[in-house]
């Protein structure tokens, strides 16, 4: 009995470190028993798929020029010969308008403005482009290789997210929009442009052809707090600038060759803008969704000192931006630029600078530029 109850005592005593071990075995054993959660990877993020570029090339050798665009990309680029080895170009990434030269030395083109640093050299139709084109902050590093296909201005293009061909009258291809954005798109165009320009001979008939102007219009902030907005494109030698006298009013001045004319922009209806200056009388008129611009423009040396005006203009993207394509008259307008062509036998350039200033009016009003 006596060794019974000491079994039992001895028992007892012993119970809390019994219980103290199974309770650490137990903890450090869930430990190593329960594993870690295991971290399942993200998916990859799905790659931009491959854009398509399809550009119409428009090549005029007798005004040293050339120009290719893609509307449904919007992607543009312009090329324009002023002096011999150097060439202005205008370069257009959805809204987005950039201004650059093309600097020719030997074989060895430099295309540089308008965040744009691109060098391309090389000899017997082959060539290499590198540099910068910074778009939007971002900033894409271009390398890429051009060897000659067929004749002077047919090349296959082909490098790091770029695939092109290319001929007098088109560029087509892909490029991904990861590695290349439009506007390196657009910059290295214009440089296979530059090269299409210098090897291109105008005929003989062509030559003969004087009254076609380009239009190249730049549209931007005014300078020195005077103008709010103002457009110019010193080779036609038009100027349009805009001073805000009230809401939906503007002063006008319009400069075309040694012309100057004041008058003033007024939006007081809705969907109606006019310009007032001289004999100018011309509005901007929007009816059922179509834009109409009527009335008549003074011109010196014209029928009456004045051009009769009877337009339509399309809305394009309704963001602002607008085209006019009628006989004598190609143009597309937004808010950074006014580019086409236009004959100066059926519209004179006063033309040209009346219809821009209505069209810059419509853009103040309606969704003011910004300061760069």
């Amino acid at each position: 009995m006596t060794k019974f109850l000491s079994m039992v005592l001895l028992a007892f005593s012993a119970s809390p470190a019994f219980s103290f071990d199974l309770q650490s075995v137990t903890v450090s054993g869930l430990k190593e028993v329960i594993p870690s959660a295991v971290e399942i990877p993200a998916a990859p993020e799905a790659r931009t798929a491959s854009q398509f570029v399809w550009m119409t090339v428009r090549d005029n050798p007798a005004g040293k020029e050339a120009e290719a665009n893609d509307w449904g990309a919007r992607i543009e680029a312009r090329v324009r010969e002023t002096f011999k080895d150097s060439y202005s170009v205008n370069l257009r990434a959805d809204m987005d308008t950039s201004w650059g030269n093309i600097r020719k030395t030997g074989s060895y083109y430099n295309l540089s403005g308008g965040g744009v640093f691109l060098n391309m050299s090389g000899s017997n139709g082959s060539y290499f482009v590198n540099g910068t084109v910074t778009e939007n902050g971002k900033m894409t590093s271009v390398s890429v290789n051009v060897s000659r296909r067929f004749d002077d201005t047919s090349f296959n293009v082909f490098g790091s997210g770029l695939n092109l061909y290319t001929d007098r009258n088109s560029v087509n291809g892909n490029y991904d929009p990861e590695r290349f954005s439009k506007k390196a798109v657009a910059a290295v165009t214009s440089l296979l442009l530059a090269v299409q320009v210098e090897k291109g001979q105008a005929k003989p008939e062509e030559k003969a052809v004087k009254n076609t102007e380009r239009i190249w219009m730049s549209i931007q902030p005014g300078w020195g707090g005077w103008n709010v907005v103002e457009a110019s494109d010193p080779f036609a030698r038009i100027e349009v600038g805009l001073r805000k006298v009230f809401d939906r009013e503007y002063d006008a001045e319009i400069s075309v060759d040694n012309n100057r004319q004041w008058g003033r922009v007024s939006g007081f209806f809705s969907r109606r803008y006019e310009l007032r200056a001289g004999r100018t009388d011309l509005r901007l008129e929007e009816w059922a969704g179509r834009w109409e611009i009527t009335g008549r423009v003074e011109v010196q040396g014209a029928e009456n000192n004045e051009k009769a005006v009877k337009l339509e203009m399309r809305d394009r993207f309704g963001d602002g931006s607008f085209s006019i394509w009628e006989d004598g008259i190609r143009l597309n307008l937004d808010r950074n630029g006014i580019s086409g062509d236009v004959d100066t036998a059926v519209y004179p350039k006063e033309v040209i600078g009346a219809v821009t200033a209505l069209v810059m009016a419509y853009q103040q009003i309606n969704q003011p530029q910004q300061p760069r």
